[in-house]
């Protein structure tokens, strides 16, 4: 439909042409003014926008999304050249269920050197195992949380295996004697220091093997010592709320002892460092330090596997969350039948976030990592740009009027184009999973075997999704 307006002009504005090319002129540019009048619905903007540039956005939601669980995944340092982080601590989450975490770590022996004349009138005054600075991961800081520290019953030496080359969230050690117990009210995020305080016989047996110089605490005796002593776990109690981290290259146990015959005087220490495979002999450079996580789920999350997913409808959301393993699993759709002159300019996934359902001050992550895999979950490789040289991410994004209103971008443009407009074969099933920043490792004789890597061993960070994820193809239309 056309409107035409009437248009009066004032009789002392008009001019008057004085010639019949004038005239003509006049006419000419009066109808042009009608036809730009023109004020068809249909086609408003496409005089204003080139067709070059003209964007048409496809959206797409995502059904076949779900929650998966990682069978298991390394909380041991991967090879000796890093140290993964330990977590120490208990809390019980109405929406997942309780997670409890034991760390195990060995000590160096140390003492066996000329520097120090400990047969000279030194006396034993107490040992304690130093943790310095705690850092708050989750849960209620404001609650006394008891800790008891023991010494495993089997005396393993945690070695490097070719076999099997990690310690995993299911690892674990059998306790034997207990040796400490600690109290602590965290009333900060962080703590600056904290430490048990260890029974008096042990630590006078260990301290007399250095006044005796015993050789099983010479250098070359490292791994037989290390086998005879076990490793030392951090037990949390029952009712304690909190998680916290724990970098295992500070563990150290500390001999406190005075020289002459009154306590008080000439206070010294003495420390054994944690066995981390950075700190002590190369004949102990492989050794672990690691957390054995128990993840007791509620009745919504029972059943979940890294093979058996539950649906979004199942479940009314899709989880991401750190220590109990949860990824999110996205079908993505293939979509090829891009018309004559048109190109894709964009591809994104939304995956808006739910923040109604946090509690235990479990913070949610900067960044997700992205990983493509199989319809079976097989990993094939971290989501990259084109170079195939730079990881993408799903991003945080937030809404600057709204703070509760939270989405990640997922920007999958270069993989999704390479799919979709690549040559053959082409692919029709996409699929890809969300989780925690991280990556993943396999042996080189059993490329079947992989598992993740990164933040989901050592933190507890979480994602819920209130909704189905959502594509975005932006197309872009020429002539």
């Amino acid at each position: 439909m056309s409107i035409f307006w009437k248009i009066i002009i004032p009789s002392h504005l008009v001019i008057k042409p004085k010639s019949r090319n004038m005239r003509i002129f006049f006419i000419a540019s009066f109808l042009l003014l009608l036809y730009a009048c023109d004020n068809n619905l249909s086609t408003i903007g496409d005089d204003l926008i080139s067709n070059e540039n003209f964007i048409e956005v496809k959206r797409f939601v995502m059904e076949e999304t779900s929650t998966i669980r990682l069978d298991s995944f390394p909380t041991s340092n991967v090879s000796s050249s890093s140290v993964s982080p330990l977590v120490m601590g208990k809390i019980t989450d109405n929406l997942t269920g309780s997670i409890a975490t034991i760390p195990y770590f060995q000590v160096a022996p140390q003492g066996f050197v000329s520097s120090i004349t400990w047969e000279n009138n030194c006396e034993f005054d107490s040992l304690t195992l130093t943790i310095p600075y705690l850092k708050t991961l989750a849960g209620d800081s404001t609650a006394f949380q008891t800790f008891e520290l023991y010494r495993t019953k089997d005396k393993k030496y945690i070695q490097f295996d070719p076999y099997n080359p990690i310690l995993c969230n299911i690892d674990s050690l059998q306790l034997g004697e207990k040796l400490a117990t600690l109290t602590l009210y965290p009333q900060k995020d962080n703590i600056a220091q904290a430490y048990f305080k260890l029974n008096y016989d042990f630590g006078k047996t260990l301290f007399d093997l250095m006044r005796s110089r015993d050789p099983i605490l010479e250098q070359i005796n490292y791994p037989q010592f290390m086998e005879d002593f076990g490793a030392l776990a951090i037990v949390p109690g029952k009712d304690n709320s909190l998680l916290m981290n724990i970098d295992p290259s500070n563990l150290k146990l500390k001999f406190h002892y005075h020289i002459g015959a009154v306590e008080g005087e000439d206070m010294t220490t003495y420390t054994w460092p944690c066995a981390s495979g950075q700190n002590t002999n190369t004949l102990v450079n492989n050794t672990y330090a690691f957390t054995h996580i128990n993840y007791d789920p509620t009745t919504k999350f029972e059943d979940i596997t890294f093979k058996e997913s539950k649906p979004f409808d199942d479940l009314k959301m899709a989880v991401i969350e750190g220590l109990n393993g949860f990824m999110t699993k996205i079908k993505v759709p293939f979509v090829a039948d891009a018309a004559a002159y048109q190109t894709i300019m964009k591809a994104e996934i939304e995956l808006r976030v739910n923040t109604d359902l946090q509690e235990n001050n479990i913070p949610e992550p900067k960044n997700l990592g992205v990983y493509i895999i199989t319809k079976d979950n097989y990993i094939k490789g971290l989501l990259t740009d084109m170079s195939g040289q730079n990881v993408i991410y799903g991003t945080l994004s937030q809404n600057s009027v709204d703070p509760n209103s939270k989405s990640y971008i997922i920007d999958i443009t270069d993989y999704y184009v390479n799919l979709v407009e690549g040559g053959n074969p082409i692919v029709p099933e996409i699929y890809l999973l969300v989780g925690l920043p991280g990556s993943y490792y396999g042996l080189s004789d059993a490329p079947s075997y992989q598992i993740f890597t990164g933040n989901v061993a050592n933190t507890l960070q979480r994602v819920i999704l209130k909704e189905e994820p959502i594509l975005s193809i932006y197309y872009s239309h020429y002539k």
